[in-house]
């Protein structure tokens, strides 16, 4: 019965130290482009679903700074009926164009490219999320564009835009340039990134939180590599 005992336990041990081995060797190519794309995953849904409770608070909260005083002219030459539409349509088409990003984004990060994946492991808070928006950035971009112009089309804000931003664009420190549709989409992808790039930095700062085998393996390594702590573990 000992003898039993001893085995098993010896067995358990050697099972226990192979399981350590593996998670303190080099993660594999392979490894290292997976567990960038689950930490990709996982930090864009999260920054979607908090964009989308931000969309809840009002357009306002969506219309950047810049264009406030254009649609204030735009008000100025009797709009202020289209413009009340306008910001309804923002609304509507920034929410749809937001829920839409998921599938666009999670069909990029399968197909986005990391040709040093250990660097960008190994690199700043949002290096995943800046070789995915180097990727991306235009074709999320013009399907937020493509969007706001159904919406906006519905209004004669599109027909008027031009003379309003010229006449704001005369004195405007700041310039506002493009369509207007161009110009909302560019903030909005712009703003995805940044929320992205947030979370990502917060799942860096404690990778084991995502439950995930490969990422606790890759970021492990990485993270020992940095301190500059190599295993020296032996069993």
């Amino acid at each position: 019965m000992k003898k039993v005992i001893i085995s098993v336990s010896l067995a358990l041990t050697f099972t226990s130290c192979a399981t350590i081995q593996g998670l303190l060797s080099e993660p594999t190519v392979w490894e290292t482009v997976s567990a960038l794309k689950e930490v990709l995953n996982t930090s864009a849904f999260r920054a979607i679903d908090k964009l989308a409770k931000l969309n809840q608070n009002g357009v306002e909260s969506i219309i950047p700074q810049e264009i406030k005083p254009v649609l204030s002219t735009l008000r100025t030459l009797g709009l202020g009926d289209e413009i009340d539409r306008m910001t309804k349509s923002i609304g509507d088409a920034s929410e749809i164009a937001l829920t839409e990003s998921k599938g666009l984004v999670s069909d990029a990060i399968k197909e986005v490219k990391f040709e040093d994946a250990a660097a960008v492991v190994m690199g700043g808070p949002d290096a995943a999320t800046l070789v995915m928006k180097n990727a991306m950035y235009e074709a999320v971009k013009k399907r937020y564009s493509d969007r706001l112009n159904i919406e906006l089309d519905k209004t004669d804000v599109n027909k008027y835009w031009p003379m309003a931003q010229s006449a704001h664009n005369i004195f405007a420190k700041n310039k506002v340039e493009g369509s207007l549709s161009d110009f909302l989409a560019a903030k909005a992808v712009d703003g995805l990134f940044i929320a992205i790039g947030k979370e990502e930095a917060v799942i860096r700062q404690n990778p084991n939180e995502l439950g995930s085998t490969v990422v606790d393996k890759v970021f492990d390594y990485y993270n020992r590599q940095k301190q500059g702590n190599g295993s020296s573990l032996s069993f």
